[in-house]
């Protein structure tokens, strides 16, 4: 073998390389598991996938207490706030905005509070009864609880 055909064996298995480093990682990008969270007055201990996104996307506005829904999401640039659009809304983060300037504007439901980090998203959760968050892992502060979804602590 020759020095320009063992260069070329090399450059490719090193792009080989390359190719399955990236490809892991976008994998490994998508697997970011998501917690609900609430106010331990409002929401109830479990919910259906589908109960879950009726909530997040206005249609239900009232608790089964009667308390009202307050949303609480992560910014839909954060990794966590990305994956919601994608897991709970299916559309992208611009779409989101989109969607929920329509209902806000419209008068159908009150948008969401958009926060830049978990810590400040468990603090409002945690002081406004009936509220109801996404994230990706619990710190477990006691005024607040995790909601399991389809029978589990994460989805």
């Amino acid at each position: 073998m020759n020095f320009q055909s063992n260069n070329k064996f090399v450059y490719r298995n090193f792009l080989s390389v390359l190719l399955l480093l990236f490809v892991n990682y976008i994998g490994n990008a998508q697997e970011i598991t998501l917690t609900a969270i609430s106010n331990n007055k409002g929401a109830p201990s479990s919910l259906k996938m589908s109960e879950l996104k009726s909530i997040l996307k206005g249609e239900q506005q009232r608790w089964k207490d009667g308390t009202k829904v307050s949303i609480v999401l992560m910014k839909t640039s954060t990794p966590v706030g990305e994956i919601t659009c994608k897991k709970i809304y299916n559309m992208s983060s611009d779409k989101v905005k989109r969607f929920w300037l329509g209902l806000s504007f419209s008068g159908r439901a009150e948008a969401p509070v958009f926060c830049n980090s978990q810590e400040e998203l468990e603090s409002l959760v945690a002081q406004n009864p009936g509220s109801i968050g996404i994230i990706d892992k619990s710190s477990g502060m006691a005024s607040i609880k995790t909601i399991s979804i389809d029978g589990k602590s994460f989805f």
